[in-house]
């Protein structure tokens, strides 16, 4: 082992012991007894991530404190190695460097050597990332960093051949021992360089939808007419700019921006990037078609994505995209679930050392398991050859959607799946044979809420009531777990043990879920654990100076050079993004402004980046488009959240019939209203665009005296239902398949009669 106190010896060793017999220690280097030889600081860690490392014979610390005073204490640089347990250039060097001795003891004997998990310490790795884009203009991971004690960036990279990693590390060690003070004036002006792109910039400029149209220009010119996404391979989903044209599409009635994700949503579900067998989506595809993924799942691409193929099933109306919603939500709920409701965080891309190797086919492993109809048919629409399409072997994949395929073949869309899921069936059981990839079990609490904000969502949409109930267990999950020795909540956590405090967009996210919980439960329980999260939110992570949100706690210490703030929609939302839609919506439902007041000042302080470069930050402009013109939705709130309208269609020949549904909390009612011909009614009606409204039926009305009047009034109160037809002589084709409805009404309770209001509804039929 290292040379170590005698009592950090003791209390790794024991970490190591309590491990339990089925723990398998990730090195080459095993002692007589098959121990391993070395054990370092990350056994103590409840990081996967760095628990593969705990073992190298690098003399690895965590992020903290003690590894930068070693560094002051001894005039060492710090090494600094970020990176995630999925990660496929990760492991490579990890195998190639970290767990060779050689190489492991010029690291330990030149540098302070510091290992990072970048899903729990994200804003870590957002502000040397930042660096490393700056100094080489690209970033990754593993991502490779030199500092100063002080904790400033000198130099940066990504993954290293073992050979040019020691040859680097000679020439930094080089440079340190003879040019310190170059070394050190360097790492301030890169810090200072920063610092200055992650500070708020405000602008004059005044900011209105004119933004909201130059975002879905900016995107649509990215996007691959032939592909389906936006740029070049490699192509990631890229779920900011999804959410954004799907809110754009309604708001605008743009039939381009439509068209643009049900051909993205297509072709991503029909190719590799899709598991066709399990369902669930992989990161990212390597080429041009969505073909070929890197096979790594994460949580966060399930969960954003399952929430965009349902809100694109109800814009569009093409069932496949029901399917794959459901197909992802039923892979997570039972392949990437814990038995207490918790969601793990990734699976590996290599299983067997192999990439991808788990998820692919040979034609005649398919022949042997099935029928040899069932067969020709998994072998025809899945493309499987005999020779392969990656490395010999088959990535099932469509050239069209189901929906498609079934018209074509003259058969019931139902029947095929039917057929169809029977078969996949047959082939997953034989798959879980296999020695699957890695997986990383920790429980994040952002993303989980991600998950969960999903679950409620598709549940809530589909009236699928185990969805709902899905999500509702991983929130008591995460509230039980996910918090800290003190009460606060945490950042994630592994076995049941919390780690680190929670970061801002834990917060926002958890919020944000919690919100569409209440959405799809009316259960004001949740509504007020999002006040909670959003007071708690402003007062550990608000700029009280510049505006916006840091990414980590302002309440606790800092180890970076300066604190982080992220405006950038990148594989995820930032917490920016997600606490200014989240503030919005909180205000709707609450009435309280003090959370409007702080999202308006959010878009104050970020001015000059959505005005020069709104796309970056395009589910921020979602954000802005909602506190502008309000959700794009059949489901609204009003009357400071007192009153709340849900509408649904039926079709009836040529025409729909419409019911409005508005339920009223207690004490709370609605004023009578009168039209041009003095008939009394609760909501005026009126409709946009094409549509006809005729038919109209009110409930009938109470007569009663109000607390603050003394003549009795006609009111509407309890659950109010209207219904009435909606009829449009065009083709129901979108933007006409969009009913929007103009509500006027005045909500009242005994103390008080609220301004009236207008609300606008968004049905797509």
């Amino acid at each position: 082992m290292f040379n170590y106190s005698d009592e950090l010896k003791q209390t790794l060793l024991s970490a190591f012991k309590h491990k339990g017999d089925d723990y398998q220690a990730r090195t080459r280097y095993l002692d007589e007894t098959k121990h391993p030889k070395y054990i370092n600081r990350l056994i103590l860690e409840d990081s996967p991530y760095l628990l593969q490392h705990a073992h190298n014979p690098v003399n690895w610390f965590p992020w903290g404190d003690e590894a930068f005073q070693l560094a002051k204490k001894e005039s060492k640089p710090v090494f600094l190695s970020i990176g995630y347990s999925t990660c496929h250039w990760c492991h490579v060097m990890e195998e190639e460097s970290f767990d060779n001795e050689n190489i492991a003891k010029h690291m330990n004997d030149s540098f302070i050597c510091i290992k990072v998990d970048r899903e729990i310490h994200s804003d870590v790795d957002t502000y040397y990332m930042t660096a490393v884009m700056m100094m080489q203009g690209q970033g990754g991971w593993p991502m490779s960093s030199f500092l100063t004690p002080e904790r400033k960036p000198f130099f940066g990279g990504t993954y290293f051949q073992p050979a040019q990693f020691v040859a680097l590390m000679s020439r930094v060690n080089d440079a340190w021992k003879n040019k310190t003070s170059d070394i050190i004036e360097q790492a301030n002006a890169i810090s200072q360089q920063v610092a200055g792109v992650m500070a708020a910039k405000q602008s004059l400029n005044e900011i209105g939808t004119n933004v909201v149209d130059l975002t879905a220009q900016a995107i649509m010119n990215h996007y691959d007419q032939s592909n389906g996404g936006f740029g070049q391979a490699p192509k990631f989903p890229n779920e900011p700019f999804l959410y954004f044209l799907l809110e754009y599409a309604s708001y605008a009635e743009n039939p381009e921006a439509l068209e643009a994700i049900v051909n993205t949503l297509h072709i991503q579900s029909c190719g590799g990037i899709y598991d066709q067998i399990a369902g669930g989506f992989h990161r990212y595809a390597t080429d041009q078609n969505w073909l070929i993924p890197h096979f790594e799942k994460m949580l966060y691409n399930q969960a954003n994505l399952s929430f965009v193929f349902t809100q694109a099933y109800f814009l569009s109306g093409q069932a496949d995209f029901k399917r794959i919603a459901c197909e992802t939500l039923d892979y997570v709920s039972r392949e990437m679930t814990n038995g207490e409701g918790g969601f793990y965080s990734a699976t590996d891309a290599d299983s067997e050392g192999e990439e991808g190797l788990f998820f692919i086919w040979d034609k005649e492993e398919i022949e042997s398991l099935l029928s040899e109809t069932d067969a020709k048919e998994i072998i025809e629409l899945y493309q499987v050859t005999d020779r392969g399409n990656f490395e010999g072997k088959n990535i099932l994949n469509l050239n069209q959607p189901l929906e498609k395929i079934a018209k074509e073949k003259n058969l019931e869309y139902a029947t095929l799946l039917e057929r169809l899921n029977k078969n996949k069936k047959i082939l997953w059981e034989n798959r879980e044979k296999r020695i699957p990839p890695i997986r990383d079990d920790k429980i994040i609490t952002a993303w989980n809420a991600m998950m969960i904000k999903a679950f409620a969502y598709a549940g809530q949409q589909f009236n699928k009531k185990e969805y709902i109930d899905i999500a509702i267990s991983a929130a008591n999950y995460l509230f039980k777990t996910n918090l800290t020795s003190d009460g606060q909540l945490a950042r994630s956590s592994l076995t049941g043990q919390a780690s680190i405090y929670a970061l801002q967009e834990d917060y926002a996210y958890l919020a944000e879920a919690l919100l569409q919980i209440y959405d799809a439960t009316l259960d004001r329980q949740w509504l007020e654990q999002v006040s909670t999260l959003a007071s708690d939110m402003i007062e550990r992570f608000w700029d009280e100076e510049n505006g916006g949100f840091f990414m980590s706690s302002q309440t606790t210490e800092n180890l970076l050079p300066s604190s982080p703030k992220e405006i950038n929609d990148n594989a995820t939302s930032s917490g920016n993004s997600i606490a200014l839609k989240m503030l919005v919506r909180l205000n709707r439902r609450t009435g309280s402004q003090h959370f409007l007041n702080y999202a308006q000042q959010l878009i104050r302080s970020y001015s000059d980046d959505i005005t020069q470069r709104p796309y970056t930050c395009s589910y921020l402009i979602c954000g802005l488009l909602e506190m502008l013109v309000g959700e794009q939705s059949d489901k609204q709130w009003c009357a400071d959240g007192n009153i709340h309208i849900s509408v649904v269609a039926s079709k009836y020949e040529s025409q729909y019939r419409v019911i409005l549904s508005i339920q009223a909390n207690n004490n709370w009612h609605l004023n009578q209203l009168t039209d041009e011909k003095d008939n009394s009614q609760p909501i005026k009606i009126e409709s946009t665009g094409e549509w006809n409204i005729s038919n109209i039926h009110y409930p009938h009305a109470i007569t009663k005296t109000l607390g603050f009047q003394t003549e009795p009034v006609v009111v509407y109160e309890d659950n109010i239902t209207i219904e009435f037809t909606a009829s449009n002589n065009k083709e129901i084709i979108f933007p006409n398949n969009l009913l929007k409805l103009k509500l006027k009404l005045q909500a009242c309770n005994d103390e008080k009669c609220l301004s009236p209001e207008i609300i606008n509804i968004c049905l797509p039929l």
